[in-house]
């Protein structure tokens, strides 16, 4: 099968547990681009945080793409916006009175990757981790306080591990019915519009570069890679992947740490 894209996750898939990309990885996706293989990083992320890895991988210009913000943001690496799915400040509005009643810590972010938060006595690691991975400041301001046509790509619940573990089922009863909530990595749990996910995203860049999904290659190693995974021709699970992750794949590659991504464009694209 010739694949004509490969979307990437990037934390614990493309990147080590250092965020760097191994030698093997580069090399490999440099030789898909050379191929004429679009290779897009697809990620929770927003743009300031990943940008800088597409420019050290040689992914450039108006025809090759990122997706970004769970799948809420697909542009270029112009920075021209292709689509965008945001929530409303009703909804930001009612999120921030759920976790003020349920003592939590959170962030939401816009679609400039700007972070914000409300004031508190103290600022969850990972809420201020979000911030400085997007690189535009950390905003501490009441829904109030913003316009009422302020409109937010995600929104982010911080915690360990066990905290985490403990409030999904409350997150999920209180919001899964109308959103889209998934762990998305250690400390996060992210509610998303209904129909935003990396899969859906994957499938409207692929229909408007008239790409067939059997004509795309997918990894990733958690929940929030599942849509992508599924729906393409080739969904391929890190070897560090959660199991359902696993099970949801076609094929498991070698750990983030071992040049997964590359072995595996190695394996079914080149």
């Amino acid at each position: 099968m010739t694949y004509k894209l490969i979307a990437l996750d990037m934390d614990d898939t493309l990147l080590t547990s250092q965020k760097t990309i191994s030698d093997k990885n580069k090399e490999m996706i440099q030789k898909a681009l050379s191929k004429g293989i679009k290779v897009v990083l697809c990620s929770g992320r927003t743009h300031n945080a990943v940008v800088d890895y597409a420019e050290e991988l040689g992914i450039k210009g108006v025809d090759q793409y990122m997706i970004t913000n769970g799948g809420a943001i697909i542009e270029n690496l112009e920075g021209k916006i292709i689509y965008q799915r945001m929530m409303s400040n009703d909804f930001y509005r009612q999120f921030v009175h759920f976790i003020k009643e349920n003592n939590l810590h959170y962030n939401v972010v816009d679609n400039q990757g700007n972070t914000y938060t409300s004031q508190s006595d103290w600022f969850d690691k990972y809420t201020i981790m979000q911030a400085y991975e997007n690189d535009n400041g950390l905003f501490v301001r009441e829904p109030d306080d913003l316009p009422d046509n302020f409109e937010i790509t995600k929104a982010i619940i911080n915690g360990d591990e066990k905290k985490l573990d403990d409030i999904t089922p409350m997150v999920n009863e209180k919001f899964a019915k109308d959103y889209f909530v998934v762990r998305t990595g250690v400390g996060f749990l992210e509610i998303f519009p209904k129909d935003v996910n990396k899969g859906n995203a994957v499938k409207i860049l692929a229909k408007d570069l008239n790409f067939d999904l059997s004509e795309v290659m997918a990894m990733g190693d958690r929940d929030n890679d599942i849509p992508m995974l599924k729906i393409v021709g080739k969904g391929i699970a890190m070897e560090n992947a959660m199991p359902q992750v696993k099970t949801a794949a076609d094929f498991v590659t070698a750990d983030n740490n071992h040049s997964g991504v590359g072995l595996a464009i190695e394996k079914f694209a080149l």
